[in-house]
């Protein structure tokens, strides 16, 4: 199998999905010495001619064979950074780094929303002797996904056994009178006291019941707690949709750096759905300096109070023009900076200034 050296753009490794099956990439920053665990790889995705992989409802996992002969699948452990320019972040477990050697074999798989492979991506890295790294035993066989799995189902069975307590603790009253009336069953029993199967029967004194019960009618004083436990949950969820904060608009100045110019029409607003959530959002004109294709550069600015507890900024209605596309992006948090990618079939724009009309925005949350 022919070995190609891995590259670089921008700082993060490329990974070629156009890779031919009989070529590999050599790469040297997923090395780690024996005993390393949660190394992370900068990774940028590519397509055809170059262009970015748009990543965006699919996942990417590692699958290889140390030199122990061991299998080692990660799981999907990638933190995705822009899905439409393909930049992402990929963890590698401690378990690949068990057995000194190369990787006999080893490939990235995309998979789409369907859990459906639709491209590999052949790599060699290696383990490194660690100094002083003490060993657990020969290298194992390890799959990310089971491990997954196995964790979503705990946690599953933790939140299911809690509301079944929260449940039996709105509902004592009327499971305590059930257990004072199997108790007055049994005596009954005992004393050749018993109901008939068809007739008309009143119970007037305290009735237990062991087994399954069915009950085709149920009603009396000891469905109340259950009911009031309902109603107060549903009351408790109503009033969080609404407070003080509802539909108040706060402002927030906005500027263009790195030669972007603002319009004196350029406005950032604050929309508040609750003290909990809100929209922020930038309408104006703008204009953008000369930029290459596919060039990344930050261009906007806004107070950092806009952004506290955003989530990645995206286009709304933005009127482009017809070969002329803007991508908008910002790190989660309060940077109160936003990135912009220039991407044009037409060669003018890394030339001219390029004035544009944009609406963008993002959503916001406080804990």
């Amino acid at each position: 199998m022919e070995e190609i050296k891995e590259a670089y753009r921008n700082g993060r490794v490329i990974l070629d999905t156009t890779l031919q099956s009989d070529m590999c990439t050599r790469i040297d920053e997923m090395n780690g010495h024996q005993g390393d665990n949660g190394r992370v790889v900068k990774f940028v995705m590519i397509g055809q001619y170059g262009k970015p992989y748009n990543m965006t409802g699919k996942t990417l996992d590692l699958v290889g064979v140390d030199s122990a002969g061991k299998t080692k699948i990660t799981g999907n452990t990638m933190t995705m950074i822009n899905p439409s320019l393909g930049t992402l972040d990929f963890t590698i477990p401690g378990v690949f780094y068990q057995k000194v050697g190369d990787y006999d074999r080893a490939y990235f798989r995309i998979k789409d929303n369907n859990n459906q492979v639709v491209s590999t991506i052949n790599v060699i890295f290696s383990t490194i002797q660690g100094v002083g790294y003490l060993t657990q035993g020969d290298s194992q066989i390890y799959d990310g996904y089971v491990d997954n799995n196995m964790a979503r189902i705990e946690q599953k069975v933790a939140d299911f056994t809690k509301d079944i307590a929260g449940m039996l603790d709105g509902t004592t009253n009327a499971a305590k009178i059930a257990r004072e009336s199997l108790n007055a069953v049994l005596n009954s029993i005992q004393a050749n006291q018993v109901a008939t199967k068809s007739g008309n029967n009143v119970f007037t004194g305290q009735n237990t019941f062991h087994g399954n019960t069915q009950i085709d009618h149920l009603n009396g004083n000891a469905l109340q707690p259950a009911y009031d436990y309902a109603n107060n949950l549903v009351n408790a969820a109503k009033a969080s949709l609404t407070d003080n904060e509802s539909g108040k608009r706060y402002d927030y100045k906005v500027w263009g750096v790195n030669g972007t110019q603002a319009k004196s029409d350029a406005h950032c607003q604050l929309i508040k759905f609750n003290k909990y959530v809100g929209y922020c959002y930038i309408e104006g004109n703008f204009v953008f300096p000369p930029m290459k294709n596919y060039e990344q550069r930050e261009v906007i600015n806004v107070e950092k109070a806009a952004m506290n507890g955003g989530v990645w900024a995206f286009p709304l209605l933005t009127a482009q023009s017809d070969g002329n596309v803007l991508y908008f992006h910002y790190n989660q948090g309060d940077s109160g900076r936003i990135w912009m990618n220039h991407q044009s079939s037409d060669l003018k724009y890394e030339k001219q200034s390029d004035p544009e009309f944009i609406q963008i925005g993002w959503f916001c949350s406080w804990r």
